[in-house]
């Protein structure tokens, strides 16, 4: 007998037809711009195909209560989302930076640390949904969720440099070439989503946890008056849950959906038009030599 979904089951399905489209549109610009563009692309299609399993395990979560395996799996993936968005975003930085800003090497020593830190931030986030969800004492309930913790925290502290990288790159928009602006306008209006997104991340990894284990080994629901209870993932309120992870997450993404179906990544025209805007000698001298002949490129 299956069992009727509730509203975050519908927001599921919802899910899954919103991010087919999204997953398509990634898989032609992974084909576009290839792997090698700092996998921002990539990492945007490992994201549709989260969300698309996540949702179709919250469904069948749903459809079979008894299950605890498919309930923390669903858990950990509405957690683990934001990982891929996050590094898809240095991706796109390193983009940004490509050819230009990133022949200083402290700032590639920077965006690889920055893509470290992601890593562990979503292992601790995993391994916290592992530990809670398969907890047998309360002491290994209680551990989890600090590494749940700890994790959101990392999350926080890596858009918290995301957003300086960006800032940085501004500062020097005129040694960036051309094209690639656009890309950082991109970056800048997705992440305002994405800070809403992260600000969910770290209420739910707070909120309190609905069951206790008892010295017996008995698991006893639990109930909380904090106010952090209502941005649980899975028993707070489907309206913040939808509005502030859903529906940001899926607008940071949409931005940089849309970002990509307009670059032009030539590098080498990239360069030329470049240089008819900021006459750095790297770009002067490629212009003069691959740019349109009956052009001046005089000074």
């Amino acid at each position: 007998m299956t069992a009727h979904l509730d509203n975050r089951g519908d927001i599921a399905i919802a899910e899954i037809i919103a991010y087919v489209p999204v997953l398509i549109a990634s898989v032609f610009l992974v084909v576009r711009y290839g792997v090698a563009r700092e996998l921002g692309w990539v990492l945007l299609l490992t994201l549709s195909l989260v969300r698309i399993i996540g949702g179709a395990t919250l469904i069948a979560s749903q459809q079979d209560p008894s299950n605890v395996t498919l309930d923390v799996v669903a858990s950990i993936l509405v957690a683990a989302g934001v990982s891929p968005l996050l590094l898809a975003t240095l991706g796109f930085i390193g983009t940004v930076c490509q050819y230009t800003l990133d022949n200083d090497p402290r700032l590639v020593r920077g965006l690889q640390l920055m893509s470290l830190l992601s890593m562990i931030a979503l292992i601790l986030a995993i391994v916290g949904g592992v530990d809670v969800g398969n907890a047998k004492t309360q002491a290994d309930l209680s551990e989890g969720t600090k590494l749940r913790h700890v994790g959101a925290i990392f999350f926080v502290v890596l858009f918290v440099l995301i957003f300086l990288f960006h800032l940085l790159c501004w500062m020097n928009m005129r040694q960036i070439m051309k094209a690639r602006r656009m890309l950082l306008a991109s970056i800048s209006f997705a992440l305002p989503f994405l800070a809403v997104r992260v600000v969910y991340t770290v209420l739910s990894a707070y909120a309190p946890p609905t069951r206790t284990i008892s010295a017996s080994g008995e698991v006893e629901n639990a109930t909380s008056n904090s106010p952090l209870a209502k941005f649980n993932p899975t028993t707070g309120s489907w309206v913040i849950y939808l509005f502030m992870s859903v529906l940001m997450e899926y607008c940071a993404v949409l931005v940089y959906v849309a970002a990509g179906t307009r670059l032009q990544l030539d590098d080498i025209t990239d360069y030329v038009k470049s240089a008819t805007v900021d006459f750095e000698q790297e770009r002067y001298n490629m212009a003069a030599e691959y740019g349109p002949k009956d052009v001046s490129w005089e000074r």
